[in-house]
């Protein structure tokens, strides 16, 4: 059969044409495909097709399948994902997206919220009767405690010797050699 082929086609023209006609066809309907799906009657047609009650019911079904778990759990699972979003996070431009976030007004509205609502005090009242915060609030008020003892002490014997020296001048008595002054 190459025998055959080499005298009926000595350069390969006709695999290469064919190769050719095909990739020119190719083209051609892809062309006519992006044309055809850029169409306003197209469009119209894709919206009447996902407001189809039909369309809703299959996209309850799919979403509620469990191929979506699936699907899901092999993104997060997967290391490319991980590397991915690493980079996204210490990108300059999440941190620039994050500087316009904290500095909108998106973020003084959402503590405002938070601020008036009940459950932000119901919060704070199981925080502060926590023990870890009890016994932080004994704990550091033992400490003030100590520490408000220690300089009460020590103002009252700089007070005590200072009388003391005063006594001895009134008396004319000399200092007994070992005492604190």
């Amino acid at each position: 059969m190459s025998a055959l082929r080499t005298i009926a086609d000595p350069f390969g023209l006709w695999g290469r044409g064919a190769r050719a006609g095909a990739e020119a066809a190719g083209d051609l309907a892809l062309d006519l495909l992006e044309r055809g799906l850029a169409s306003p009657r197209a469009a119209a047609a894709f919206d009447a097709v996902l407001a189809s009650p039909l369309a809703a019911h299959a996209a309850r079904r799919v979403l509620a399948g469990p191929e979506v778990d699936r699907l899901l759990a092999t993104l997060l699972e997967s290391p490319r994902i991980a590397e991915l979003c690493e980079r996204a996070l210490e990108s300059d431009g999440t941190e620039r997206l994050a500087a316009l976030v904290l500095d909108s007004r998106l973020v003084d509205a959402s503590v405002a919220r938070v601020l008036a609502s009940d459950e932000l005090w119901v919060v704070v009242e199981e925080i502060a009767q926590s023990p870890a915060v009890t016994a932080a609030i004994t704990q550091q008020g033992a400490g003030f405690a100590d520490q408000v003892a220690e300089e009460v002490g020590r103002r009252t014997r700089r007070a005590d010797a200072r009388l003391e020296r005063l006594a001895r001048r009134m008396l004319h008595r000399t200092q007994v050699p070992g005492e604190v002054p």
